[in-house]
């Protein structure tokens, strides 16, 4: 990588990214996560490949977080990945804020990252009740003290908080999840004056952000996200488009099933084959079916 400039090596220095895992990303999330053009990208790649050859035993797999539940876990090769942008879409009422919860507890615990939870909440008040009484069914430890939460409203006070607020809190404390539920809360639109060309600049400041902080402070960062129906293929499907979809790293689909089972699917992943799990929300969280 001798032929690099000092800016490039500096950014992938501050970004923590080993060299190994670049050739794991696409060139976009080279471009949001190291700030760099289309051609520094294409600059260090050429640079990568001057390289020797490695052997794919020394490429490291995605760390991950678990979900609590052994059999969304098995689909998902151990949990939500620590890397790039995780999207939970489905239904109202299906489970994706149960589950998001439940992340929220088990990333403080051993089996998890032992770190804390940021919790941004774009539509409803946080459900400080039910995340209690999961806590008092998981550990003893003290998770309430380690959920930050956040309300927001608009895309500038989305961008003001990955930008600023959350930087400024992971100097103090440590750090090992994002949820922004929901992502569509900020951004979606009946209006027939919606600009799209602006609003896919602002999904991509928002995830830019995102991507960052993931890559420097080891951070999983999970979204859910509404579905609307599409009347030309005859399906539900999340909400923001194409401009939102090629801006998500991995997406998992929960719908419901009869007599309360629910179904986590894998739609896509870099990393993972089309799966399906199927689970039951209980009072003490989300939990195997059957």
């Amino acid at each position: 990588m001798e032929t690099l400039p000092e800016n490039i090596y500096k950014k992938i220095h501050d970004s923590k990214l080993k060299s190994t895992s670049i050739l794991l990303h696409s060139d976009i999330y080279l471009e949001q996560a190291l700030d760099l053009s289309p051609e520094e990208v294409t600059r260090l790649r050429r640079s990568m490949l001057r390289r020797e050859f490695i052997s794919a035993r020394d490429i490291p797999a995605w760390p991950r977080l678990t979900t609590g539940c052994p059999s969304i876990d098995s689909v998902t090769s151990g949990g939500i990945p620590i890397n790039g942008l995780t999207e939970i879409a489905g239904p109202s009422g299906v489970g994706k804020t149960q589950l998001c919860l439940q992340l929220a507890i088990t990333v403080q615990l051993p089996a998890g990252l032992g770190k804390g939870a940021i919790y941004i909440c774009t539509e409803d008040l946080f459900p400080s009740k039910r995340l209690h009484q999961l806590a008092a069914c998981f550990s003893d430890h003290k998770v309430m003290d380690n959920v930050f939460v956040e309300h927001i409203s608009d895309y500038e006070q989305l961008r003001r908080c990955c930008q600023i607020r959350i930087p400024m809190l992971l100097l103090k404390r440590p750090i090992g999840l994002v949820v922004i539920d929901s992502i569509a809360g900020v951004f979606r639109s009946d209006s027939a004056t919606v600009d799209y060309s602006q609003r896919s600049r602002e999904f991509s400041t928002i995830v830019t952000s995102l991507n960052k902080l993931c890559l420097q402070y080891g951070i999983a960062v999970v979204v859910t996200n509404q579905v609307g129906d599409n009347s030309m293929k005859g399906r539900s499907e999340p909400c923001l488009g194409l401009a939102w979809s090629n801006l998500v790293t991995c997406r998992f689909w929960i719908s419901r099933e009869l007599e309360g089972v629910r179904n986590f699917e894998v739609v896509f992943a870099p990393d993972l084959p089309n799966k399906t799990a199927q689970f039951v929300i209980i009072s003490s969280g989300v939990k195997d079916a059957g």
